[in-house]
C-alpha cells in the first residue's frame, strides 16, 4: 500500500468545493497500487473522478483490468463518484506528443485513423456497447479525447455527422457525449498552422478562419447532442484563448480540464482566474477536472504524481474565483 499519509499529509485547504480529477493524472501510481492511489485522491479532498482505461474485450467491458461491477464497487467503497469517462473507438492511434511542458514549444495530438463510410458502422457499434457498459458503471457522461485524422473538408463533415449520431445514441440512453481537445484541433483543415493565418487575424476580425477544425466541430455539431470538454492548457498551446471560445460559443463547454505546464498555478503560464470567471459568466460550466500530464523536472524536482496532484488540489481549493 502507498504510504500516502506520510507522503501527502492532510490537504491544507478547505474541502467544501466539489473538485474532480481525471484519473490519468496518477496513472503511474494506479499501476502500482490501485486501491491505495484512489484512496489517496479521496484523502486529498477530491469528490469525483473522470475515468480513463475503459476497454472492450471479449464482449466484456473493463476499466484498468477490473470488471465494471468491481471497479464501481471499488470507487463506492472509497467514496469517489465517477461522473465521466474518457474513451475512444478502437481505431489505429496516431500520437504526437511533442514537448508538452517545459519549454512550451511542443504540441499534443492524440489522433486516431480517419473516419470513413466503411468504418462508420463499427464506430457506432463501439459506442452502443460503451453506452450500455457505462450505464452499468453508473457513469452518465462519456468523452472522446482523440481526434480523427482529417485531410479534407469532407473528412471533417463526416466526423461531425458521426459525432452527432453518437450524441443521439447517448441522448436516447439518457446520457451525455462530448469531445475533449488537445492542440491539433486548432490547426486549419488541410493546412499547416500558420498558412494564411496570423495572430492579428483574431484581433482584426474577432474570429478564427472557419477552417479551424475546432470551430468547424462547434458549428457543425448539434448542441443538444454534443458538448465540448475544453482542455484549457492545450487550447493555449494551440495558440488560442479559451476565453474567446467561451464567449463565442456560450453554453457549449459544461466541463473543463484544468491544466498547467506543471503543478496548477505554479508557472504563471495560465490565467485561470479569467478562464473560470468567463466560463461561469457565459453559462453552463458544471464541472472541472484537474489533470496533470506529468511533473516538469525542471521546476518541480520530479515530485510524485500524487504530490503534484495534492498541490494542484490546494491551488484550486484556495482560489477565490473557483466555485
Amino acid at each position: 500500500m502507498l504510504s500516502e499519509n506520510n507522503v501527502l499529509g492532510a490537504a491544507s485547504a478547505p474541502r467544501q468545493k466539489k473538485i474532480g480529477i481525471q484519473t490519468y493524472s496518477i496513472r503511474l501510481q494506479l499501476k502500482q497500487d490501485m486501491v491505495g492511489s484512489l484512496t489517496a485522491l479521496k484523502k486529498i479532498g477530491f469528490s469525483h473522478v473522470e475515468l480513463y482505461g475503459y476497454e472492450q474485450q471479449d464482449k466484456k467491458g473493463s476499466v484498468l483490468g477490473y470488471s465494471l461491477k468491481d471497479y464501481r464497487k471499488l470507487l463506492d467503497d472509497i467514496g469517489l463518484e465517477p461522473t465521466s469517462s474518457h474513451l475512444e473507438p478502437p481505431l489505429k492511434s496516431l500520437y504526437k506528443f511533442g514537448d508538452g511542458g517545459g519549454t512550451g514549444k511542443g504540441e499534443r495530438s492524440i489522433q486516431i485513423e480517419t473516419y470513413t463510410r466503411e468504418n462508420t458502422k463499427a464506430i457506432l457499434e463501439f459506442w452502443k456497447r460503451a453506452i450500455a457498459d457505462h450505464q452499468e458503471l453508473g457513469v452518465p457522461v462519456m468523452v472522446q479525447p482523440a481526434m480523427p485524422l482529417i485531410n479534407t473538408l469532407d473528412d471533417a463533415k463526416l466526423v461531425c455527422d458521426i459525432f452527432n449520431q453518437t450524441g443521439q445514441l447517448a441522448k436516447e440512453a439518457k446520457m451525455r457525449w462530448g469531445y475533449h481537445n488537445h492542440s491539433q484541433e486548432f490547426k486549419r483543415i488541410g493546412a499547416k498552422r500558420g498558412e494564411d493565418w496570423s495572430p492579428e487575424m483574431e484581433i482584426t476580425q474577432n474570429s478564427y478562419p472557419s477552417e479551424i477544425f475546432y470551430d468547424f466541430l462547434l458549428t457543425n455539431t448539434e448542441p443538444s447532442l454534443v458538448f465540448f470538454e475544453m482542455d484549457v492548457y492545450w487550447a493555449v498551446m494551440g495558440q488560442c484563448d479559451p476565453v474567446v471560445y467561451f464567449r463565442r460559443y456560450p453554453g457549449r463547454f459544461p466541463f473543463l480540464h484544468i491544466k498547467d505546464r506543471d503543478v496548477l498555478g505554479s508557472t504563471g503560464f495560465m490565467n485561470f482566474e479569467n478562464i473560470f470567471t468567463v466560463g461561469y459568466a457565459t453559462g453552463g460550466l458544471e464541472k472541472y477536472y484537474v489533470e496533470l500530464e506529468y511533473p516538469n523536472p525542471a521546476t518541480s524536482a520530479s515530485p510524485s504524481q500524487l504530490e503534484s496532484v495534492r498541490k494542484s488540489y490546494d491551488y484550486v481549493a484556495k482560489a477565490a474565483f473557483v466555485k
